[in-house]
């Protein structure tokens, strides 16, 4: 394969950092899908940070690093600027992630989640900054302005979560009233789930199947633009107390989005190439996903709008279907790319047997687990959380052990 690119030893702090939290978001994800443990809420939003933000959002900042200066050399100085960079997010993630596992063993009202959670939006804010620095001096393609766009989503998400964090804690915001800080508090979610990972996920199948420039796909910017969007289109809409207006819009510009790139990529999805067993089928499973997160986003938008769903209070039925929505994102499309990044730095174009474990194992499990989730069924749940869950771990401990065992790229 070719030469690591020149930022390996900050991409590799992130990407390793990323797969130990992801370690127990996995382990927890398989015990509670088996039934064999069921956590309290505090282990269970701990294992859902950890995989937004330990995981996604800290393989995302690996590929980031990678992608936006890997048509440059770049001087010693910048390169030991992005290792600082790289361990600070790594450190503020984990920290993270721990505020919302330790619950009330801190006394405070939980006050640890919007302190640490202060910091991390900092972070997110500097390597952001970073992201346009080094986004003027390379060359622009549609991935890299695609991940700029999800990281710039992300931050916004990131300030909603803060304020969600001083509600939950001291029940009010200095400077919002009552009702604003709640509207705020209540766009945290949408705003991390639509408006960040749709845009991201777009992204890293651009990247796996092959990046274009610009000036030679002016739809994928259009594409990514208009996704981006429809995220502040959903943000807008809570905010203002506006979804019964916006959402229905919102989704129809996310389907636009979608389809866009299924038209664009068109000849890198045909079925012909799927038996090609290059990283790049990653990309195609997580985009195959997508279309199938889209399908549950447009039915849980229906439901909402006709009053028919009441998110307060869900019934069995409308909670598997959330959940089920959830995971299809988090694992079926960002997991399968993030995966597929991971295997195309580290193994170039040759897929290995670990690669094509995870593409098969991810591929069924995430479906038979969703299945299940939606059908309100345990059987399917309990049969294909393993097969998910034993492919996640083979992935995490293969990709670890040759991040950790990488050595630091010539500078050629």
């Amino acid at each position: 394969m070719e030469s690591r690119p020149q930022l390996w030893p900050a991409a590799r702090v992130a990407f390793a950092g990323s797969l130990i939290l992801f370690t127990t978001t996995v382990v927890i994800g398989i015990l509670n899908g088996i039934d064999a443990y069921r956590p309290d809420r505090d282990t269970l939003m701990g294992h859902v940070h950890a995989g937004t933000l330990g995981w996604i959002t800290l393989a995302l900042a690996g590929v980031i690093l990678v992608a936006f200066t890997r048509d440059r050399i770049l001087p010693d100085s910048e390169v030991r600027r992005a290792v600082t960079l790289a361990w600070t997010l790594t450190i503020a993630s984990a920290l993270f992630a721990a505020a919302f596992f330790v619950g009330d063993r801190i006394p405070g009202d939980r006050i640890q989640r919007p302190i640490v959670g202060s910091i991390l939006m900092v972070v997110l804010v500097w390597f952001g900054v970073w992201m346009v620095r080094n986004g003027r001096a390379g060359v622009r393609t549609v991935a890299k302005l695609g991940l700029l766009l999800a990281w710039t989503s992300l931050v916004i998400g990131a300030v909603f979560g803060v304020i969600l964090g001083l509600v939950l804690s001291e029940g009010e915001v200095p400077g919002l009233s009552a009702k604003t800080a709640i509207a705020v508090a209540d766009a945290h979610p949408p705003a991390m789930v639509i408006g960040f990972l749709i845009v991201a996920a777009l992204s890293m199948i651009e990247w796996l199947l092959g990046d274009r420039t610009i000036a030679a796909s002016r739809s994928g910017a259009v594409q990514m633009w208009l996704l981006f969007g429809a995220g502040i289109v959903v943000n807008v809409a809570f905010l203002a107390s506006l979804d019964d207006v916006l959402l229905g819009p919102a989704n129809v510009a996310m389907i636009v989005g979608v389809i866009m790139v299924i038209v664009r990529r068109r000849d890198d999805l045909r079925p012909s190439v799927w038996r090609d067993r290059s990283p790049a089928a990653f990309g195609r499973i997580s985009a195959a996903y997508l279309v199938v997160y889209l399908v549950v986003l447009t039915i849980i938008v229906v439901k909402v709008l006709s009053e028919s769903i009441d998110i307060e209070a869900l019934s069995p039925e409308d909670e598997g279907l959330m959940i089920a929505w959830d995971h299809l994102m988090s694992v079926g499309v960002m997991t399968n790319a993030l995966f597929g990044a991971l295997a195309l730095l580290l193994h170039g174009r040759v897929a290995t047997t670990v690669d094509r474990v995870l593409v098969w194992g991810l591929g069924v499990g995430v479906a038979g687990f969703a299945a299940g989730l939606i059908m309100v069924e345990a059987l399917p749940k309990r049969i294909f959380t393993p097969i998910m869950g034993a492919a996640l771990l083979i992935g995490i401990v293969a990709y670890l052990r040759e991040i950790i065992g990488s050595r630091t790229p010539d500078r050629a």
